[in-house]
């Protein structure tokens, strides 16, 4: 009887401890914490072609045609060239790149002198750029960025007047009395270039752009005809400073 009271008195023991310990297992919380989400670095790298439209001052160089005969010259410039860049990753959201960039526009027409013979003249005006770039990316959704940024850039702008008969004789080439009249003016120049760029992910490979700049020449060598002689009386306005639109588009790795 005894060995019996003892056996119901320890499961009695033993019913209650369990009970003790499912009420302390229900105190805990086992509810999951949310984890701290973790912002992807920006990373680009990138290579295209790109297309400018350049709005310099043209007004000196279409008086100049004016009075050679020939008809004004359209502006924008249509500048056509190749942009690379990449995020350098030391410095968040900084990427640099390079950019080469080259187009003209022309006026020309046969023109009848004085003396009753014609005349082939023309007048081709043309811009090339190469320039170093530096962007910073502000991502505002996963595909679309805007990125402020500054270039500096080694240009030059090249003017050749030109007129020549319906046939030269080489025998005449550089005589007192030439055939023809060919000049071809050159500067070079660097310029500050500052830019507003907004580009937009397609795919993980495929980006493209939308882009305003302002070209801002600062220095600047002599006007040179052939290569030799300085030009004098050249006009101001006649230089890299204006306004750019680019369109572009990019292969190469995004998030």
């Amino acid at each position: 009887m005894l060995r019996q009271f003892v056996y119901v008195l320890a499961l009695i023991i033993t019913s209650f401890s369990a009970i003790a310990q499912d009420d302390r297992l229900n105190s805990l919380n086992f509810d999951e914490e949310p984890l701290p989400e973790e912002s992807t670095p920006y990373s680009a790298i990138g290579v295209g072609p790109v297309m400018n439209l350049f709005m310099p001052d043209v007004t000196d160089v279409n008086a100049k045609a004016t009075a050679l005969g020939l008809g004004n010259m359209n502006s924008p410039l249509l500048l056509f060239g190749v942009e690379f860049y990449t995020a350098i990753g030391i410095v968040p959201n900084v990427r640099i790149g390079f950019s080469w960039l080259t187009g003209s526009v022309a006026s020309s027409g046969d023109v009848t002198l004085p003396n009753q013979s014609v005349v082939h003249r023309s007048v081709d005006y043309a811009v090339s750029t190469k320039t170093v770039h530096i962007d910073y990316a502000l991502p505002l959704s996963q595909s679309f960025t805007v990125l402020p940024g500054i270039g500096l850039c080694w240009g030059t702008t090249q003017i050749d007047v030109r007129q020549n008969g319906s046939s030269v004789d080489w025998m005449n080439i550089n005589r007192s009395e030439p055939s023809g009249d060919n000049t071809r003016l050159l500067q070079s120049a660097l310029v500050a270039l500052p830019r507003l760029s907004f580009e937009y992910v397609l795919t993980p490979f495929l980006a493209i752009r939308g882009q305003g700049s302002y070209a801002v020449q600062f220095s600047t060598s002599d006007w040179q005809a052939n290569g030799y002689a300085t030009v004098t009386n050249m006009p101001n306005s006649i230089s890299m400073n204006g306004f750019s639109a680019q369109l572009g588009v990019f292969l190469g790795l995004f998030n």
